[in-house]
């Protein structure tokens, strides 16, 4: 009997695990109406239908954040003419942050779902906080893009020249009002992320700065790691040193590390199967290769590719 209690209860504590190790979001947003509602996990796409501009998604969780966005079906395209079947400008989607049991609300309209309130933990109520901040910014850029798209349909060269000026002083403004936000709010996850995310924009000094001002809460992330690196990396070529050593896997699985190549002329490619210019330039590596492989030259390809898992940083 004792033996049965304890498998029993042994069973319970693994469902109980494996249900722990998810993520619920329940969310209506006005004009949603029965399209399908999406988000980007763990493990890839979870989708369902909305009923009435309600939708509820569950899905596993790491233990760590894992910011993702969440998409809807509604058409917030902006089309450059020719009609729906012409190019068009994608909208911004809503970003939203995946954690180990969260309970998630979203709320809002589906034609604004980058603004979107997000709440039921810390980092959404952060990134909430943050889209708070930027809305202005951001609303006058979705505007700004529409009445681009009208210009070029219409032909209108000189307005158009007007609004491209106006676009960017609004992309100027964006960048001001978060770098503000970061700065204000040092302890917020919301500040951490979204300067992983512009950090190129950055020289290491300023990107240092921003980074040494935030508190140390989140740092252990693998966004706040990915910082670290960064600043370490770039102080290293700021001084003239050698790049730093990294490892990865071949395409057979192999570790390869830089280091290996010291002594030789080495050309870091970083690419992604998705880069349509990375792909053109492949025929020219190959020429230089032919060319000076005799000569201790060797081309290192980093590939960068596109996937929805905890493993990317």
């Amino acid at each position: 009997m004792k033996k049965k209690i304890t498998f029993t209860m042994l069973l319970l504590g693994a469902a109980f695990a494996i249900q722990a190790q998810t993520y619920t979001i329940k969310g209506k947003l006005a004009g949603q109406g029965s399209e399908k509602i999406s988000v980007r996990g763990v493990d890839g796409e979870v989708a369902t239908t909305a009923a009435n501009d309600a939708f509820e998604l569950t899905g596993p969780a790491g233990k760590e954040p894992f910011v993702t966005t969440m998409s809807t079906g509604v058409d917030r395209n902006i089309y450059l003419g020719a009609g729906k079947t012409g190019m068009y400008q994608p909208p911004m989607p809503l970003e939203i942050v995946l954690t180990d049991g969260a309970n998630i609300t979203v709320s809002g309209s589906a034609p604004d779902l980058n603004l979107a309130s997000v709440t039921g933990d810390p980092y959404n109520d952060s990134f909430t906080k943050y889209r708070k901040a930027m809305e202005k910014d951001l609303k006058e850029m979705r505007e700004l893009q529409k009445l681009m798209a009208e210009m070029r349909t219409m032909g209108v060269k000189e307005e158009m020249e007007g609004v491209a000026k106006k676009m960017m002083a609004n992309r100027t403004a964006v960048a001001n009002t978060r770098k503000q936000f970061i700065k204000n709010n040092p302890n917020e996850f919301a500040s951490l992320y979204f300067l992983f995310t512009t950090s190129r924009e950055l020289k290491t000094d300023e990107l240092e700065l921003a980074f040494n001002g935030l508190a140390d809460t989140y740092k252990s992330t693998r966004y706040g790691k990915n910082l670290a690196e960064k600043i370490a990396a770039g102080k290293v070529q700021q001084a003239g040193g050698p790049a730093p050593d990294f490892t990865k896997p071949d395409v057979n699985g192999k570790a390869v590390s830089l280091s290996q190549f010291r002594g030789k002329y080495v050309l870091l490619d970083f690419w992604g199967s998705w880069c349509g210019p990375c792909r053109a330039a492949n025929p020219h590596l190959k020429e230089l290769y032919a060319t000076y492989k005799d000569k201790g030259f060797e081309i290192l390809g980093v590939s960068s590719e596109k996937v929805s898992s905890q493993a990317q940083a």
